[in-house]
């Protein structure tokens, strides 16, 4: 009897000294693919006393001074208008894309303006600009629709920019400011035509130069909303 307790307590042991070595295994093996899998991308450190737009005629400033202008005085970063009128989200990119040597700057990307109804490709145009930066410091400006009835609301036109904002809006978070509708909160309410602006979904005629365009008021705002979000823009 005493020798069948002996077996049994070395068997015993011997299963529980084999399930510890096992046990043992499992955990360094989770605890190194925790490190491997937990080991994050260094946090972005890096900074830019340079801020610099790429975009169409909204960025280069027609009809008023351009917001890239004003905030440089507002700020004191220098700034680099690479706004160019016409242009649509493919040939922002290409520019962008090709001056390597601009990548480091903080970057605000505003581009599909005269290409929103082409979706996936303004997202994609974007996603490239962004991906070629190599840090975080940007901003995404979102579409601004113009007085046409295609694009006020209810329209198909309102309905695309509408959809182009919210996707771009999710796919960016932070980093994305919906210009359209911060511009329409800015509306003057002592002003009837500005009162009709803001019920058909445009920006107001305060703040317009033509039947899109800002003007040096129009812009000033922006230049305002960008500068709520420098911190992100900047790292700094």
């Amino acid at each position: 009897m005493h020798r069948i307790l002996i077996r049994l307590f070395n068997r015993s042991r011997a299963f529980f000294s084999s399930s510890l070595f096992r046990l043992t295994v499992v955990c360094l093996v989770f605890t190194v693919a925790s490190c491997k899998t937990g080991d994050a991308v260094a946090p972005d450190t890096s900074t830019s006393d340079t801020i610099i737009g790429w975009g169409d005629s909204l960025t280069q400033g027609v009809g008023g001074t351009p917001y890239l202008t004003i905030l440089e005085q507002m700020t004191g970063y220098k700034t680099i208008n690479e706004g160019v009128a016409g242009q649509t989200s493919q040939q922002i990119a290409k520019r962008m894309l090709a001056a390597t040597d601009k990548h480091s700057y903080n970057t605000i990307i505003w581009a599909g303006r005269n290409n929103y109804y082409e979706l996936e490709n303004v997202k994609a145009n974007i996603a490239a600009m962004v991906a070629a930066l190599g840090h975080k410091r940007y901003l995404v400006i979102g579409i601004v629709n113009n007085i046409a009835p295609n694009e006020q609301v209810f329209g198909q036109g309102h309905e695309r920019i509408t959809q182009l904002n919210n996707e771009l809006n999710r796919i960016y978070g932070d980093h994305f400011v919906n210009i359209h509708t911060y511009l329409l909160a800015q509306y003057d309410r002592n002003s009837a035509r500005d009162i009709i602006d803001h019920t058909d979904d445009v920006v107001p005629t305060s703040l317009r130069s033509d039947e899109l365009h800002l003007n040096t008021s129009g812009y000033t705002k922006v230049a305002q909303r960008i500068n709520q979000s420098l911190k992100i823009l900047t790292n700094r």
